[in-house]
């Protein structure tokens, strides 16, 4: 039958142990599910969410230096994870790396779509379960973190606090959260060609700065015993400021446009969302259950870029002013209901609609401030989405449970804009469901290690985003080229359709212990490659689908614990090859061949509880076309953290995250009529965290 872990919100922090829940849970849902529960979100003190995800069986990050950290699920990322909030698809804007643990209940990974949830999930679905208001003994609780970080000697302040109460059926929580993040960055970039023969290289740094402010509040009503209301909604304040500065040196051939460059960018952007749920208990053990949500984005940023010579007199500025806008509606529900007592049926269905509007005016000058060229592009464009699902899970005997679900979701894109094409996409599937766990039956009395078989089968699909139809070009400001070209959406892409299979063999071993081994081979059609084009001297990329390909990998995962200490370990290996393109080494992208991670915690009936994580992910070497190759390096991580447990109410908690890394690096090669490559060297800091948890 289906396993449901309502949220809970403590009171007072609670001393870190090993629950056996989570893994209980996965054992008997027939759908399996790695749940990371309150205890393991909170473990290693960690800043966002993203920092907790990597260190889960077959997830790596797509995290260059100064980009924003993207999830990998069997090293299948840019839309192939489907990201979920409370079990919808997560809205524009919302970021895992911004999302503090503290306002999280707990997170679900399936490795298999289920009809319930996105089809839009080829490489899996990780579903972000909000804490909610609930019950608070003493009339209230209030939580504070107050802390900062470093890195590289810059500091990074955070403030958190949370207060939950209850007055008659109505219990609330208000969460407030204020923090700055600070990313130095140091690099170097070496470009070599063959025809004209090159060699230039250039030292760059960039100092980008954070500042968030969020607002959380949570309720929840129970008017009467078969009626329940809940609402949740953030407003997030953002103020992010990056300053660059480039200088080059050329050694053989000829320097850029620009050899000295300093370039500023600001932005404000305004996130708000809410929604507003409700459930009725209804005869026979069914239940109905509706939700409405919306979610607003907007952000005005400026964009400023001054070229200069080798003496560093200004030849050209750039001036970019962009501000989109989003808005967005969706209203879905279910209805459930247990059937002779072994079944469970639900059906349900969700309808949303979302609007985004940008503008980009553009102006470039010569030194004296006269105009050298102008540019006003804007665009409009929506989404409308609607899909249906009917699914059913059944324990068929002792050994045996069953699941197996149809969903159909639907997307139409349109949008139009005075500097672009009109686009008009359809995208959409049906995505049968397939799973089936079978638990050896044990002798009466029997409570040693219980074995469970899985098996998976089902259809998903990846439906292109606004940005990347809309057939409107981002430019860069310096050296256009193979290695570096300006950016374009396509209006004929098409989604990509994947059948996968799954397999896997769990045994649970009582007080959390367990052991799996897991196998999946995917079919995918129309996967989406980047071709790279020249035209009159300017290089630009473009999204197409590029045919089939096909994904196959195995993971292990193991957890272990003895008296206070507990340890993990995971492991994968993945292979993918791409039907059009030559191999060898002609992969999906940033998928690594490997990835582990290794971890343990030691928690004592004392005041004290240390721990750490080993996290490794292999290097990332792909034949992007039959003349362009990347190759970005191997990277590993040592994270590192001490609770001293003061009394029952404090804590004072120190971390440190990447410790033991090396230089990363990240090339990218064309062989075409000539021989182009561009390699840049990032230098890698750690960042430590000094953290005060008080609840009163």
């Amino acid at each position: 039958m289906p396993i449901f872990l309502p949220p809970t919100t403590p009171p007072a922090i609670q001393q870190v142990v090993v629950s056996a829940a989570a893994v209980d849970a996965r054992t008997q849902s027939t759908t399996t599910a790695i749940v990371i529960g309150r205890d393991e979100l909170l473990r290693q003190g960690d800043a966002s969410l993203i920092e907790v995800l990597k260190r889960q069986p077959g997830i790596t990050l797509d995290a260059g230096p100064g980009k924003e950290a993207a999830v990998r699920m069997r090293g299948m990322g840019s839309g192939h994870v489907a990201i979920l909030l409370d079990g919808l698809p997560a809205p524009g804007g919302f970021s895992l790396e911004s999302l503090s643990p503290e306002l999280v209940e707990r997170i679900e990974i399936r490795r298999a779509a289920t009809a319930e949830t996105s089809s839009q999930a080829m490489a899996g679905t990780i579903n972000v379960i909000m804490r909610r208001a609930g019950p608070v003994k003493g009339g209230g609780a209030h939580e504070i973190k107050a802390g900062s970080a470093w890195t590289h000697g810059h500091a990074a302040p955070q403030l958190l606090a949370q207060h939950s109460g209850r007055s008659g059926a109505l219990a609330y929580t208000f969460a407030a959260t204020l923090k700055r993040t600070v990313n130095p960055i140091a690099a170097l970039t070496t470009e070599q060609g063959s025809d004209p023969r090159l060699l230039r290289r250039t030292l760059w740094t960039d100092h980008q700065v954070e500042d968030v402010l969020e607002l959380a509040p949570r309720l929840s009503w129970q008017p009467t015993a078969v009626d329940s209301l809940s609402s949740q909604s953030y407003v997030r304040r953002r103020h992010i400021d990056n300053l660059k500065r480039e200088t080059e040196t050329t050694e053989l051939g000829r320097p850029t446009a620009f050899p000295h460059a300093q370039q500023r960018f600001e932005t404000r952007p305004l996130h708000a969302y809410a929604d507003l749920s409700w459930t009725r208990k209804l005869e026979a053990g069914a239940r109905l259950s509706a939700k409405l949500s919306g979610f607003s984005m907007r952000r005005e940023a400026d964009f400023s870029y001054h070229g200069m010579d080798l003496r560093d007199r200004l030849l050209e500025s750039h001036f970019v002013d962009s501000g989109p806008v989003e808005r967005e509606w969706t209203f879905n529900g279910s209805w459930r209901r247990p059937l002779r007592g072994s079944h469970a049926l639900a059906a349900g269905w969700e309808v949303g609609r979302k609007r985004r509007s940008e503008y980009r005016r553009e102006r470039h000058t010569d030194p004296g401030g006269s105009l050298l060229f102008t540019s006003d592009e804007d665009y409009r464009a929506a989404v409308a989405r609607s899909a249906f699902f009917i699914q059913d899970e059944w324990d068929i005997d002792e050994a045996w449970s069953a699941y197996a679900g149809l969903r159909r979701e639907d997307l139409r894109t349109t949008g139009a804009g005075n500097a672009a094409a009109a686009v008009d996409v359809d995208a959409g599937a049906w995505s049968p469901v397939f799973q089936a766990l079978y638990k050896p039956r044990r002798e009466d009395g029997d409570t040693g290690p219980r074995d469970g078989f899985r098996f998976a089968l089902g259809r998903s699909y990846k439906a292109p985003n606004i940005v990347q139809l809309m057939p409107r070009r981002y430019t860069v400001d310096n050296n256009n080229s193979a290695t570096n070209p300006d950016q374009q959406g396509n209006p004929a892409l098409r989604p990509e359709l994947a059948l996968g299979i799954d397999l896997a063999w769990e045994r649970s071993m009582g007080k959390g212990d367990m052991l799996g081994i897991s196998v999946f081979h995917k079919r995918i059609r129309d996967i989406t490659l980047l071709r790279f084009s020249e035209s009159r001297g300017v290089w630009t990329a473009m999204p197409e689908n590029g045919g089939g390909a096909t994904v196959r990998g195995i993971e292990f995962e193991g957890k272990l614990t003895r008296g206070p200490l507990a340890a993990r370990i995971n492991l994968a290996r993945n292979w993918s090859r791409l039907d059009s393109v030559p191999g060898p080494d002609n992969r999906i992208e940033g998928q690594p061949a490997y990835s582990g991670n290794l971890g343990l915690d030691y928690a004592a009936a004392g005041r004290l509880d240390l721990g750490g994580s080993y996290s490794h992910r292999g290097a990332l070497a792909r034949r992007v076309s039959a003349v362009m190759f990347s190759d970005d390096g191997s990277r590993r991580q040592l994270d590192l953290y001490a609770v001293w447990k003061i009394d029952a109410r404090a804590r004072l908690r120190l971390s440190v995250a990447g410790l033991a890394q090396g230089d990363y690096r990240e090339s990218l090669l064309y062989e075409g009529t000539n021989r182009l490559g561009r390699a840049t060297v990032f230098r890698m800091r750690p960042t430590w965290r000094l953290v005060w948890e008080q609840s009163l």
